[in-house]
């Protein structure tokens, strides 16, 4: 079948991460194969292996792909114009996630996805956050921060540390996301 000349190129590596992503997601990182993952995107397993070597390969394209976004979407959620304090970091919050947390929270291998997660994609993890302070900190340090709460990199740290702390205290993602909603009204008040 011929493709429409208007049609966007299909990425491959895009194909191959969103079905290693629901590989992870319905098997858990263990027991998710080369096999499942080429299945997923309608290749060969020959064929994967001409883009990743193996299935730790994949997982930490899936990490830098998912830091990508998540400081994409996490910039253009802190600068809607018009919004509070509050409503701009719990946006921020949950574009920080992307679709992780949601996959993390309604999977019974949630768990060993952020266990893989720390030791597979650790490195990439450090770096990632460390961008999402740099990003919130530059944020941060527009505003008038109230006397004594430190500059806006070292409040966008302690931010950042106490969403992260959520992920391993939150049963649901509803309790989760309440959790983030009272981490924005606490911050924002702090802040204010």
């Amino acid at each position: 079948m011929p493709v429409p000349p208007n049609a966007a190129p299909v990425d491959r590596q895009d194909v191959i991460l969103d079905a290693a992503f629901g590989a992870f997601a319905t098997y858990g990182y263990r027991r998710t194969s080369m096999d499942d993952i080429a299945r997923g995107a309608g290749l060969s397993r020959t064929a994967l292996y001409l883009h990743y070597r193996n299935k730790e390969d994949i997982f930490r394209s899936l990490a830098l792909r998912y830091f990508d976004e998540a400081l994409r979407d996490m910039t253009a959620a802190l600068n809607v114009p018009g919004q509070t304090l509050e409503q701009a970091l719990l946006a921020a919050f949950v574009a920080k996630d992307g679709k992780f947390m949601e996959a993390v929270l309604s999977t019974p291998h949630g768990e060993e996805l952020m266990d893989a997660g720390f030791s597979v994609t650790g490195d990439v993890a450090a770096a990632g956050e460390a961008r999402m302070v740099v990003v919130l900190g530059d944020w941060l340090a527009q505003r008038a921060l109230p006397e004594g709460l430190g500059s806006g990199p070292e409040v966008a740290q302690a931010i950042i540390a106490a969403v992260k702390g959520l992920k391993t205290s939150a049963r649901s993602l509803p309790e989760y996301r309440a959790g983030q909603a009272r981490l924005a009204a606490l911050f924002a008040r702090a802040l204010a």
